[in-house]
């Protein structure tokens, strides 16, 4: 059995892989912020860590912005085809997959940042830039949209609710859809449940559930914690091991959690009391479903 989640059990939602051709263009670029050359290359394995990766902090020759993307490379031999493009691969459709997404998700990475609280119409657009968004789509447009579907949101949740659903969200679309048209097993979830950062917002953010599936939501560093948790840990935990005891996370302590179908898109939203819905966030769904994506990691 597997599960992608919105971290790093399966690599494949969040870093989708790149053609292998163009992906060589990220080497001497890397070598050239180590001081090397690529004739000098096997000089980087006797390099301190902390060194490698302040080098990954170069720009990215393909993107153009942020860091280098280190991630699956589609060069057809290690990698012999894309998992879900253009369909979900042969190799994969028989094995069960749990498949989850945290509503806040972009909350983790910008949720600290004093500069994205207290925004304005006017300053939100900085704040959806390419860079951030990792599509093609204007910050007008984005904010357009949002203003359309959701006129009594404000400027600080339009920023965490597109960038959750634009750049990072849209890979587990993108699996569940395929699976479910290849007639594959999956179940999707959705974390409602909300954690708290050390800023002191909440939300159910980048990492929320990694807590919550494991059952240490008591641990030291964790941030899901508090009245509900335990409960809810405790059902989720269960989910992930009867998925792999069973390949099926159904059990005792959960509502019928139904198998992802077009064009139901039936999720089970888990908070302190799980419950199925059909396509949550249906319209932010269908609205970015228009844009070309391809999700180069974070």
């Amino acid at each position: 059995a597997a599960e992608a989640q919105d971290w790093v059990f399966c690599a494949l939602r969040f870093q989708q892989p790149f053609d292998g051709h163009r992906r060589r263009l990220g080497r001497p670029t890397w070598l050239k912020a180590l001081g090397l050359t690529p004739d000098r290359a096997v000089e980087a394995a006797t390099m301190p860590v902390e060194r490698l990766l302040e080098a990954q902090g170069a720009e990215d020759p393909i993107l153009g912005f942020g860091g280098l993307y280190f991630g699956p490379v589609l060069d057809f031999r290690a990698l012999p085809r894309h998992p879900f493009y253009p369909d979900a691969a042969p190799l994969g459709r028989s094995i069960p997959m749990i498949i989850g997404n945290t509503r806040e998700e972009t909350l983790g990475f910008m949720g600290n940042d004093p500069k994205n609280v207290g925004l304005t119409w006017d300053t939100l657009p900085a704040r959806l830039s390419p860079g951030v968004m990792r599509i093609d789509i204007t910050p007008e447009a984005v904010i357009a949209g949002y203003r359309a579907m959701h006129p009594d949101w404000s400027p600080d949740q339009v920023l965490i609710a597109a960038t959750t659903a634009g750049r990072s969200w849209r890979g587990a679309v993108i699996e569940a859809e395929e699976r479910a048209k290849a007639g594959a097993p999956a179940w999707v979830y959705q974390l409602d449940f909300p954690g708290e950062l050390a800023s002191g917002r909440k939300g159910a953010f980048h990492t929320a559930d990694i807590p919550l599936v494991f059952d240490n939501v008591e641990a030291a560093g964790s941030r899901t914690r508090g009245p509900g948790a335990q409960g809810l840990s405790d059902r989720m935990s269960d989910a992930f091991i009867a998925l792999a005891r069973d390949g099926d996370p159904n059990h005792a302590g959960l509502p019928r959690w139904d198998r992802y179908e077009l064009p139901r898109r039936q999720t089970m939203l888990m908070d302190v009391q799980p419950r199925m819905a059909d396509d949550p966030r249906g319209d932010e769904r269908a609205f970015f479903s228009a844009i070309p994506y391809i999700q180069p990691g974070t």
